[in-house]
């Protein structure tokens, strides 16, 4: 082989293509030396036909030999002769030749005047016979090689003369190669065939490259090093197509610097356009095939092929084959996104909804799952007339596949769906039922996106009698956002109409009757009815309200002083069964509210942290706000304060404030609880000055939180008078509503201390007075030992320290190291008061350990100055276990004691000598001296001073 020829071969831009260059470099060299031959190359679009003939003709030139290039194009394949004219116009014949040529051209065209020749007439044989003399006799001077690409698209008299051509080129200084796509109809069937006969053909097909020929391909373009590393992705993408490869390389070309360093392959335009030219030269039936695969996706097969095509099967398998040879697909399946969305976007829009529908429709009758045959629907929306056959169907599986999506946690798919099942629907109950479906579900990450899609709907329900179960939902859903009067007007006409109401929207009016009379009481005063008959009696049978129903109860029973210990503890135990849902989220943080209000707080935290473990796997940011916040209040009401702020900043992070609308009164009131218990005035004020929070809650159950909390902020900010207002308002609505209940707001406590500050002694102490009789039912829970520093404060000197262990003995045993540190610090001053200062100093490291651990700031202010005062030595020895948390101390060894240790340790802990807990215990002074000896050996410590406060069995359960 020449040298010339050699160095052709090892172009990289023909990775293993060298073989047939070479084949090719030798018929064009024999024909230079009088020993004419044909080519015949064949492959899929894509596979390098015309890249191997460029190669060719770029060698024969260099041999001197004349080439001639013709590409064939579709547009001018019914042009009599146009393939034949290009290829004498490309040779120089002179004057004299081109005018016989011109004339014998011209009568072939003549020939042809109907356009209907199939074979060599005479008069064409005449034709073909001169130009064949014209070409022969320019080839005795410089040899001839007629490459033609594309022939498939040639003109029918072309390939006739080209086939008389190639019959007499073995005598001749002529060499021709003809290049064809495969999968193609042939334009003229007899011209392969007769070509196939020719002695001494050279048939030459182009397939894919493969892995090997990738990398040897990439290697010239990025480098050996990074070809290895890249090829086989490349691979992935293209199949191996030297078209897809190259477009490929384009994107990487044109791609930002920080793209080219990365190892996987940038596909780009480049890579759409080839995907598109390689459709388009592959044939119009194998493009429509490509189309119906990109649309089926992971459905591809091929009777569902063969069905949207309307062929056999196994003509839908054949072109399943083709798309794989031409390296898009891989087993039916495109090789990448971008492939397939190439071809989805050259479908036009009407075109393609039609695809969708038609597919859509075959998956459901093959039985396919509802999400499937749903997001075939979502293209095809404006293909159907809403309230058509068609349209009936399709919002059944719009329904269904909403559902399974839920089940799922897809909950963006969900509300495509619903949206469009809305859109279709025509009967108006229907449309109705997907509305409020769609709201439930868009309440999951937006109340507001969910109230403003039932504004359309809250007009008919307002005018109209619309007696559904959905009505009292929309009530609640406008109560929520603050519109009360929209909600009164429904409430006012259902009312109206109850004589003639279904008995299931009857059972849950009374349900939402129960709900008004603890949420938005202003409201429930326009529909009264008797709590306690509620209390008592078991509701609705439905299984769909039992969840409701209990959890309302319980809210009721304990706000409206109507249920008793024992209640509390079977609804509880009832509600603890259920898990986090779209049905159940709302009765379950009624549950939880009502734990938080009887005072049950470990209980509460224990339930409300399972829940939202469940929470996190659902997308639902509002029912993790929810519960964030539910979580942040019991929080705070343990002294956790920085757990407490943390929680409800979250709860206000998942969801805005404008999206909490009303309910915004419960995080924001533990802010500004949390952040005044800091000593965080300035930060608790700007909570309070949040836009959202002016107004939006005027009326319920959230307004008395709201309205407790900034009453406490008056307090910090030393507004005593402005304090006094606001807990005497927040007590007036309490009860006036019937929600006079300690665990929601201890307003008389807030009051006698604002009246302290003022001086008013008296109205102080009648205050607690009614607070403790109040109490009467439950004097061990947390609020009882809040009462108890009040009741302490209004009470004789002497009298104080005794009420003040009383009211830390409870706070131990309900966990709140806040209060239990303000009480602690308050036992220190009685104390003092009565003169005696080492019980005092002993109570006021207890406190400043206390509030230390929990961040109060203003009780470790108040502390520090009598901790100085304390001898030097003391504060050396004791220093480093006072700087300690309580919460540093090990778990496991106070696990060790026994229930009688934990007892005389705990009223040790609180200051109480070892005669006053022989009397409290029952027990002889000696017994109480042997216990703290084993307590001090199990909890390493020297004296009474270093027990920890809390963390110690509680002498009552709270």
């Amino acid at each position: 082989m020449p040298r010339q020829q050699r160095g052709l071969c090892q172009l990289a831009s023909l990775a293993e293509r060298k073989n047939e260059l070479a084949a090719l470099c030798r018929m064009v060299a024999a024909g230079k030396n009088g020993s004419g031959g044909i080519a015949f190359v064949s492959g899929v679009a894509g596979s390098g036909k015309t890249a191997l003939q460029v190669e060719a003709a770029r060698w024969a030139a260099g041999q001197g030999v004349a080439t001639v290039t013709v590409s064939c194009s579709p547009l001018e394949r019914n042009v009599p002769l146009t393939v034949i004219r290009q290829v004498f116009d490309a040779l120089p014949m002179g004057t004299e030749r081109a005018g016989r040529l011109g004339e014998l051209l011209a009568e072939g065209a003549r020939a042809d005047a109907d356009g209907a020749a199939k074979d060599l007439t005479p008069d064409h044989a005449r034709v073909a016979e001169g130009l064949w003399e014209h070409l022969l006799a320019f080839s005795e001077r410089t040899p001839v090689v007629l490459l033609l690409d594309d022939a498939q698209n040639s003109d029918v008299i072309s390939l006739l003369y080209l086939l008389y051509f190639a019959r007499r080129m073995r005598s001749a200084r002529v060499s021709m190669v003809l290049a064809e796509t495969d999968g193609l109809p042939p334009r003229f069937p007899l011209l392969r065939a007769e070509i196939m006969r020719l002695p001494g053909l050279n048939h030459i097909r182009t397939g894919l490259l493969s892995p090997v020929g990738v990398a040897e391909l990439l290697a010239d373009r990025i480098g050996a090093e990074k070809a290895v590393l890249m090829g086989t992705g490349y691979y992935d993408i293209s199949g191996g197509s030297p078209l897809l490869l190259h477009a490929l390389l384009g994107d990487l070309d044109d791609s930002a610097p920080p793209a080219r360093g990365h190892r996987e392959p940038v596909v780009g335009e480049h890579f759409a356009q080839a995907v598109a030219a390689c459709l388009g030269r592959s044939g119009p039936m194998t493009r429509e095939a490509a189309q119906w695969v990109a649309l089926l996706g992971d459905s591809t097969g091929k009777e569902l092929l063969a069905e949207c095509l309307g062929t056999s099967r196994d003509t839908a398998h054949r072109l399943l084959r083709m798309l794989d040879s031409v390296g898009l697909t891989g087993g039916g399946r495109f090789r990448h996104p971008a492939a397939a969305a190439a071809v989805m976007d050259r479908i036009a829009e009407p075109e393609r909804a039609g695809m969708q529908l038609r597919v859509a429709r075959m998956l459901y009758d093959a039985g396919a799952p509802a999400t499937e045959v749903a997001s075939r629907l979502l293209g095809s929306a404006r293909e159907t007339e809403p309230g058509t056959e068609r349209a009936q169907w399709e919002v059944s599986v719009l329904r269904e596949a909403a559902d399974r999506a839920l089940t799922d946690n897809r909950v963006e798919e969900a509300i495509a769906w619903l949206r469009q099942a809305h859109r279709l629907c025509a009967d108006r109950s229907e449309r109705g039922a997907i509305l409020f479906r769609l709201a439930r579900i868009q309440w999951r990450h937006s109340p507001m996106a969910a109230l403003r899609c039932l504004d359309q709907m809250t007009k008919p329900f307002v005018q109209e009698r619309y007696g559904t179960p959905y009505t009292l939902l929309l009530v609640r859903y406008l109560l929520r956002s603050g519109r009360h009067q929209e909600a009164q007007e429904i409430l006012h006409r259902l009312h109206r109409d109850a004589d003639s109401l279904p008995e299931e929207v009857c059972a849950e009016l009374r349900l939402l009757e129960m709900w008004l009379a603890v949420t938005f009481p202003s409201v429930a005063e326009r529909f009264p009815y008797d709590q306690s008959l509620v209390v008592r009696r078991s509701g609705p049978v439905t299984g769909r309200d039992e969840l409701q129903w209990q959890a309302t109860r319980l809210l009721v029973g304990v706000l409206g002083g109507g249920a008793d210990s024992g209640f509390i503890s079977e609804v509880e135990q009832a509600l603890r069964l259920y898990h986090v849902a779209e049905a159940t989220v709302e009765p379950l943080a009624m549950g939880l509210s009502a734990m938080i209000f009887a005072d049950r707080l470990d209980s509460a935290g224990s339930w409300c942290t399972t829940l939202m473990a469940e929470a996190e796997s659902v997308d639902a940011p509002a029912w993790r706000a929810t519960l964030a916040a539910l979580r942040a209040e019991i929080a705070v009401r343990q002294g956790d304060l920085g757990h407490a702020v943390r929680l409800a900043a979250r709860a206000l992070k998942d969801v805005d404030a404008e999206g909490w609308g009303v309910e915004i009164g419960s995080p924001l009131s533990t802010l500004v609880l949390a952040h005044v218990a800091m000593g965080r005035t300035e930060e608790a004020g700007a909570w309070l000055q949040l836009p959202a929070a002016a107004g939006r809650h005027h009326g319920s159950r959230f307004a008395l939180q709201y309205r407790y909390a900034r009453a406490h902020h008056h307090l910090a900010a030393d507004r005593p008078h402005a304090a006094l207002r606001d807990f005497v308002d927040c007590g007036a609505l309490m009860r006036r509503w019937s929600l006079d209940a300690p665990g929601l707001a201890l307003w008389r406590v807030g009051a006698a201390e604002a009246l302290l500050r003022l001086g008013d002694h008296t109205r102080a102490k009648a205050l607690m007075d009614e607070q403790w009789a109040l109490l009467a039912g439950n004097r061990t829970g947390r609020s009882a030992g809040i009462a108890l520093r009040l009741c302490a404060a209004v009470a004789r000197p002497e009298q104080r320290p005794t009420l003040l262990r009383q009211s830390a003995e409870i706070l131990q045993g309900c966990g709140d190291r806040y209060e239990l540190a303000r009480t602690m610090a308050d036992l220190a001053d009685a104390h003092e008061a009565v003169g005696e200062s080492a019980r005092a100093r002993h109570a006021s490291r207890k406190a400043l350990r206390l509030a230390q651990a929990c961040g109060a700031a203003g009780i470790v202010s108040r502390l520090r100055p009598a901790q100085s005062a304390e001898p030097a030595a003391a504060d050396e020895v004791r220093a480093p276990r006072s700087a300690a948390s309580p919460a540093a101390v090990p778990a496991d060894p106070i696990n060790e004691l026994s229930r009688a240790e934990s007892k005389v340790a705990a009223l040790a802990s609180m200051g109480y000598s070892n005669r006053e807990i022989g009397d409290r215990l029952h027990v002889t002074i000696s017994t109480v001296e042997q216990h703290l000896t084993r307590v001090y050996r199990k909890l390493n410590v020297n004296s009474r001073e270093d027990l920890p406060t809390a963390g110690l069995q509680p002498m009552v359960p709270c």
